[in-house]
């Protein structure tokens, strides 16, 4: 945040205050270390990631990188001024400010002082009448800054509330914006049924949280990855027969499909008759509408999933056989894809206002 002072003499209090040094030096690089791949980690993953856009929403890189940007500036400005001021300090009297740096000393007396500025890069400038010297305000510890700053009169106090105020509120909805998208990518979401493909186990209109701790995070396609990554090592346990699962379909990157999962990587899967073999044994499915035939939409491709499962994919199938754009139509579906599992039926309007809740709840 950018401020400027007036140098008062007759209003200072004489101070010292010295670099930081040894563990609190360490500390203090390490963490803005951090803070940069964190900036370009949140700059990526939201891009891919954040919900109700159209992904990869681009007008984030240019956001970001020249947050990242503004954050190199100041890292860097921090290294050059810590190699110039280290074991340096500042002190502040009536008379004027001293500035000791690695080798040298300097003196500013108070009258050549026109006015002190706090730049973004976290630099205190003071201004004088031939010229400007410079103190790393950053490199002194939190409580020294702020003491440092109140020895000084700030020329717009007004503005610096206003600016403050600003900050904070950016800084509070921009925290919350990228914890709110890694919830929504890795912990738990809600989404919304607009067809009828699993009737009568969801219905059109229904409102539910799907969770995404089961199966492992799957860590979305950012900048230079070829595909999402599914870190199922991570996860809770594998994905099961009869478990509902949400999921990116091949032939369709811009929607999130839910269905059931029938097979699982090494299952012999055969619809015969109108019924579902796995392991050539007919399972029994009391969730499901209709009859089960071997085709559905796309010619040529009832024969794709009859057979074993291979590793990596699964077969599913909508519960309203008749009426779901499932395996029978895209063939088997990479693990890789899906996102979560229906978890929880927490609304469906037509039913809130009839007083009706007794299929909300968990969702099997």
């Amino acid at each position: 945040m950018i401020q400027f002072f007036r140098f008062v003499g007759s209003s200072i209090e004489d101070s010292h205050f010295n670099i930081i040094t040894g563990k609190n030096n360490s500390l203090f690089f390490l963490k803005h270390s951090l803070y940069l791949i964190l900036f370009v980690y949140s700059t990526l993953f939201l891009v891919v990631a954040i919900p109700f856009v159209k992904t990869p929403f681009i007008p984030i890189y240019f956001i970001g990188g020249f947050a990242t940007s503004v954050f190199i500036l100041r890292f860097v400005n921090h290294i050059v001024k810590y190699v110039r001021y280290k074991n340096g300090s500042i002190s502040v009297n009536k008379d004027g400010l001293v500035l000791k740096e690695k080798d040298r000393v300097i003196t500013i007396p108070a009258p050549d002082i026109n006015y002190i500025e706090r730049n973004f890069l976290g630099n205190l400038l003071i201004r004088q009448k031939l010229g400007k010297s410079s103190f790393p305000l950053m490199l002194l510890g939190e409580e020294d800054r702020e003491k440092l700053i109140s020895l000084f009169q700030d020329m717009a106090p007004r503005r610096t509330v206003i600016y403050k105020k600003i900050w904070d509120f950016v800084d509070a909805i921009v925290v919350a914006l990228v914890l709110a998208v890694h919830i929504i990518q890795y912990i738990i979401q809600a989404y919304y049924i607009p067809t009828g493909s699993m009737e009568d186990t969801l219905k059109v209109g229904d409102h539910l949280f799907v969770e995404k701790i089961t199966y492992g995070p799957v860590i979305p396609q950012m900048i230079f990855m070829k595909r999402p990554v599914h870190v199922s090592c991570m996860g809770l346990r594998k994905i099961r027969r009869g478990d509902i699962v949400i999921f990116r379909p091949p032939h369709d990157e811009d929607k999130d499909y839910i269905k059931r999962c029938i097979a699982v990587p090494g299952d012999r899967f055969e619809i015969t008759n109108g019924k579902v073999y796995i392991n050539e044994r007919s399972i029994d499915e009391p969730y499901v509408k209709g009859i089960t035939r071997p085709f559905n939409f796309g010619p040529g491709k009832q024969n794709e999933i009859q057979g074993v499962v291979p590793p990596g994919k699964v077969v599913v199938l909508g519960d309203n056989r008749e009426n779901s754009q499932d395996s029978r139509y895209f063939g088997y579906l990479e693990i890789e894809r899906i996102k979560g599992k229906a978890f929880i039926l927490y609304w469906n309007t037509g039913q809130v206002f009839k007083l009706d809740f007794s299929r909300f709840g968990l969702i099997r």
